[in-house]
């Protein structure tokens, strides 16, 4: 299947547009505490890294961030917000900073120290910069999450939250904004851009078998590639490490 386009990956997609994308987003996933299963294998990193701080790239909103800093496993980790797109909204705790210069995750090196992350961002790109991901930054240290998973299951659940979903939440969605309203109810484009990023989104998505035999080559020598799946059936995370092989 062709790399399908995301309206938020362009350039000059509205940014009063990407801002309520991403903010619904973050919102739903912090709301309904979407990455709580993902806590022990960041703590995990975290520890055979020998870090106290996470970059996060493509953080969007960092909606996901500002639930996980909140989780007493990891209140005291430092973590750095980026993205090429900057979207800084909402409360920031004070151990939640916002780098605010565009940030190319594929950049060589990125802001900041210690462990990479990357919140159901990893499917904007395509397989070859997935692998260019890995290669850059496994020696980091690197954790992939995402709420995505190929299927028709998924594809009828991303379809009735970006749809029905909108229009029953969308008041709720925080922080606030009069144009969210303006955009879902009287001029309703938020209608149409949010669930064709969504499917599109689930079109790009990869089992975690898959991702992990897609990227091993991609690895660099002395790492270890892990994948699977955390969560109840209803919001599964698929995850991918890519960590310092420092087994004894």
């Amino acid at each position: 299947m062709p790399h399908l386009f995301e309206l938020e990956d362009l350039p000059g997609f509205p940014s009063v547009l990407r801002r309520q994308q991403v903010e619904f987003i973050g919102w739903l996933v912090d709301r309904f505490g979407v990455y709580a299963p993902v806590v022990p294998l960041i703590s995990g990193a975290l520890l055979r890294t020998g870090n106290a701080h996470v970059t996060d790239l493509g953080s969007g909103s960092g909606g996901p961030v500002h639930y996980l800093a909140r989780q007493p496993g990891l209140s005291h980790v430092d973590f750095l917000l980026t993205d090429r797109y900057p979207a800084a909204s909402g409360t920031t705790l004070p151990h939640v900073a916002w780098h605010p210069e565009a940030v190319d995750a594929l950049s060589p090196s990125a802001p900041g120290t210690g462990l990479l992350t990357l919140f159901n961002a990893f499917h904007h790109f395509t397989p070859a910069q997935q692998e260019r991901l890995v290669r850059l930054h496994a020696p980091r240290g690197l954790l992939v999450f995402e709420v995505l998973q190929p299927g028709i299951v998924t594809f009828l659940k991303i379809l009735l939250t970006t749809t029905v979903g909108q229009l029953v939440l969308a008041p709720f969605v925080r922080p606030f904004r009069w144009e969210r309203l303006l955009f879902t109810y009287i001029l309703p484009i938020n209608l149409l851009t949010i669930p064709w990023d969504g499917l599109v989104s689930v079109s790009r998505s990869d089992h975690p078998a898959t991702l992990v035999d897609r990227l091993r080559s991609a690895l660099p020598t002395g790492h270890v590639l892990e994948g699977g799946t955390v969560g109840p059936w209803w919001a599964p995370v698929t995850w991918l490490s890519c960590l310092p092989d420092r087994r004894p």
